[in-house]
């Protein structure tokens, strides 16, 4: 007869599977067997093991939970991308509203310059007119000419014949000058309406900008639910390559493995060498696993043959995008990819625990903050957690990164 450990241990064995993932019956009783787990799985035959991942991973419930909190997730994805873009698009029209601004600004002080230099020229055609009056004539007529001496009157026609070059000069400035002035205020007027579209624009985009955070919390909370109801059943992949972990390969292993595979890297001012040091080292600094992230560089860059910018992990592009996040250093890409990878794996990353701090050039200019208030905090605790919305839309995101990383453990094996 049973003394009443028999059942538990048949449980225990329901409970975990191949290379140590409990996958079985959830975090309350993960609690009530306690330490009791590590003797008994070591005791389990590894075909029975697999089995019952198989059956475990079949389960509808299970089934449904993963595709669930895939699409939750890939949702709260969409709408914080449609959220960035919608506030991108808010700076930009304000941008347009400054630079508005100060167009009209220098219109105006244009249009005053033009106005001042077309009364000046109207006061003096008017003066010429009152001399001209006064005096009978412009010096040029007969009687000009013979009531004084021949020379005084030459001498008075070639002075009245230099004023009417003068006026007839002046008067067709002032034609110019009106002509500007009315261009001028047309342009004027263009540059207010377009002041006042784009100002329309920008209370529009601050509706839009309310209402997609309001869904971006809606889809983050839904997320966030249907994570804890799939860790709840035991539906995540929670010991299966680990994106929190130490380094596994060196330096030397995973150039060995790169230059075996016929890549033709196109890199300005570093090189792979030095590169795979720089993700270990920045992976150390983080506790994440540097040779993995290495892995996911190559999926990325096709084997670093399109990495502009030092951007070595695809961050800001998206499938519209024509251009992605831009780094001044190869280290300052790393660092970035490395800090966006813990915070996925880390519920509880906080940028005060950080051994650097966040990058501005990816998390912006309050990057600290921006950090601690990542929406997608835990939500890719290992590796088989990313796509879906997860760093890429690509459903076979993960499978790509784990083959690469694995052919490299592989590779340093076998020699």
């Amino acid at each position: 007869m049973d003394s009443g450990g028999g059942w538990l241990r048949k449980l225990i064995r329901m409970t975990r599977g191949h290379r140590g993932r409990r996958i079985g019956l959830g975090l309350a009783f993960a609690l009530v067997v306690g330490t009791a787990v590590g003797a008994v799985w070591a005791a389990t035959p590894a075909p029975v093991a697999s089995a019952q991942q198989d059956l475990v991973e079949s389960d509808p419930a299970v089934v449904k939970a993963r595709a669930d909190l895939e699409a939750s997730q890939q949702a709260a994805h969409e709408a914080e991308a449609k959220l960035e873009a919608t506030t991108e698009q808010k700076a930009q029209v304000e941008a347009d509203i400054v630079q508005h601004q100060q167009r009209i600004a220098e219109l105006d002080q244009q249009r005053a310059a033009l106005a001042q230099i077309r009364d000046t020229l109207l006061d003096h055609l008017r003066k010429r007119a009152v001399a001209l009056y006064a005096s009978g004539g412009d010096g040029a007529g007969a009687v000009d000419i013979f009531s004084g001496s021949a020379l005084d009157g030459a001498r008075r026609k070639q002075l009245g014949d230099a004023a009417a070059r003068i006026d007839h000069d002046n008067a067709k400035k002032l034609e110019a000058a009106r002509a500007q002035l009315g261009q001028a205020q047309d342009t004027l007027r263009a540059e207010q309406g377009d002041l006042q579209h784009q100002q329309t624009s920008l209370e529009g985009l601050l509706a839009d900008l309310q209402q997609q955070q309001a869904a971006v919390d809606q889809r983050v909370a839904a997320a966030n639910a249907a994570l804890a109801r799939a860790r709840a059943i035991g539906a995540l992949h929670a010991a299966n390559d680990p994106i929190i972990g130490p380094n596994t390969l060196t330096a030397d292993q995973m150039l060995a493995w790169f230059d075996a595979q016929g890549y033709h890297p196109r890199l300005a001012d570093t090189s792979v060498a030095e590169l795979a040091q720089m993700f270990l080292e920045e992976g150390a600094a983080e506790g994440v696993r540097g040779d993995f992230a290495f892995a996911q560089a190559i999926v990325e860059t096709g084997g670093f043959s399109a990495a502009p910018d030092h951007n070595y992990s695809g961050l800001g592009w998206c499938d519209t995008c024509t251009r992605g996040t831009v780094f001044p250093t190869p280290r300052d890409g790393i660092r970035a990819q490395i800090q966006l990878l813990l915070n996925y794996a880390d519920p509880n990353s906080r940028s005060a625990n950080l051994h650097n701090p966040p990058s501005p050039f990816w998390w912006g200019p309050n990057a600290a903050d921006a950090f601690d208030r990542y929406f997608a905090k835990g939500w890719a605790p290992t590796w088989r957690d990313m796509g879906h919305g997860n760093w890429a839309t690509d459903p076979n995101y993960a499978g790509k990164v784990i083959g690469v990383y694995n052919a490299m453990v592989k590779f340093s094996q076998s020699g």
